[in-house]
């Protein structure tokens, strides 16, 4: 059994006709899954940053990234270019976990409570990789204890608003068109 398998094969079409219906439905339900991941990308950044930017007083690093990758002065110079960056991340990022969310094939019944869950991993995971590869190897940077407190939870932050976004608006199945909270 795979994450992405649940092992139960009732799911499964039982005609030709029906995988034929089935793989010319997924482009949409893929265009429209990814929509909204991009608006739950958007979204959780937003409420990272606003999570963020009041208990540290600074802006993400980003702009630190784009100094030294891409212009040549200091970081202050690029305040603007790191928050465009950030949020392209933020952006991107969420794209990813809406392409992957409901491929994980959890329950039908999933919605925000799973989107939670698995939006608080990836958060976490994304922080992980942030702090590692971002901040230490790519940048040099080492955070103070209550930044990198901060840090981690803010992207915890990220990835609860982002798993609650694309869980409450997962589509059960293809030909869903509205939100509904019970079934």
């Amino acid at each position: 059994m795979t994450l992405f398998s649940n092992g139960d094969e009732s799911d499964e079409p039982s005609s030709e006709s029906e995988v034929v219906e089935e793989a010319q439905s997924m482009p949409v339900f893929t265009a429209r899954s990814l929509l909204r991941a991009v608006q739950g990308g958007l979204f959780a950044t937003f409420v990272m940053t606003a999570f963020r930017l009041p208990i540290l007083r600074s802006l993400p690093p980003s702009a630190n990234f784009w100094a030294k990758y891409v212009g040549s002065g200091h970081p202050e110079e690029y305040t603007g270019m790191g928050v465009v960056l950030h949020v392209l991340y933020g952006v991107s990022f969420g794209a990813l976990f809406g392409l992957l969310y409901p491929r994980m094939n959890l329950p039908r019944s999933a919605t925000e409570t799973e989107g939670v869950v698995w939006g608080t991993i990836f958060g976490l995971a994304l922080s992980a990789f942030g702090e590692r590869v971002m901040l230490k190897w790519m940048l040099d940077m080492e955070l103070e204890a209550d930044a990198e407190t901060i840090f981690h939870a803010s992207h915890a932050v990220y990835g609860i608003a982002l798993g609650a976004w694309v869980g409450s608006r997962i589509d059960p199945d293809p030909d869903y068109e509205e939100y509904e909270h019970s079934q």
